[in-house]
């Protein structure tokens, strides 16, 4: 069989990844604090070069995704626990049951024992790195411009902890709005919190770009399945004509 079908193969599988995470970007173009995905993919030689023979055959081979890290735009909500970060490179601590997370998302809820929490019950941190609590009988809850905890109008020493990175590209995703850092991204580092309350940060993934991208990576998918159906085809064909002469 040809090896040119693997390298059809190869492209194949590599934009059917594409659609994947177009997809992905598409349902959360509408999620706070979420950041696109973009695929990427490296070219590999066929090993003949290896044998010092020119190249004529290249495989397409996923390498990862990369998160696109731009701020999204703010929305005013006017609600007074919906804060947004300001700077485009830090990042508020949660704690999930793997560890601290990062996240841009600040849709702040109170859960039933006064825990300040993300929409999905993970908690915010505190610079002392413990969960945020609200009083249970608070009547008022809202949070000033450098993330202090504001109780019945009284500002008081609970603060949102908030860090940055020496290399935030290299932050891994885990989930739609988290994030782990990996050693390669730097130790966090508390930084000066500076908040738009009131608004929340939406989502940096464009629908229509998500559907261009689908679209282009559908027609490519589709004309890379047509070249593996037709060397398929031509290895049967050459496979009956050595049979019939025996």
């Amino acid at each position: 069989m040809s090896t040119g079908i693997w390298s059809a193969a190869s492209g194949a599988v590599a934009h059917g990844y594409s659609l994947d995470v177009a997809a992905n970007n598409i349902a959360n173009a509408t999620t706070p604090g979420f950041r696109s995905d973009k695929a990427v993919f490296r070219q590999e030689l066929a090993k003949a070069v290896q044998r010092g023979e020119t190249p004529s055959l290249r495989y397409a081979l996923v390498r990862n995704a990369v998160v696109d890290f731009r701020a999204g735009d703010l929305t005013p909500t006017g609600r007074p626990l919906d804060v947004a970060l300001r700077t485009d490179d830090t990042f508020f601590v949660v704690r999930t049951r793997d560890g601290e997370r990062y996240t841009r998302a600040g849709g702040v809820q109170i859960s039933s024992d006064g825990s300040l929490t993300m929409a999905d019950g993970t908690p915010y941190l505190g610079p002392d790195r413990k969960i945020m609590k609200a009083p249970m009988e608070a009547g008022t809850v809202a949070f000033s411009k450098d993330g202090r905890l504001i109780v019945d109008g009284v500002e008081g020493t609970q603060k949102l902890l908030v860090v940055s990175f020496k290399t935030p590209a290299a932050l891994v995703r885990d989930g739609n709005v988290m994030f782990r850092a990996p050693p390669a991204a730097g130790r966090p580092v508390e930084a000066p919190a500076d908040l738009e309350i009131g608004a929340l940060e939406g989502s940096n993934a464009s629908a229509v770009g998500g559907m261009t991208s689908i679209v282009t990576a559908s027609r490519q998918f589709e004309m890379l399945t047509r070249v593996i159906e037709a060397f398929s085809t031509i290895a049967r064909k050459a496979a009956t004509a050595v049979m019939a002469k025996r």
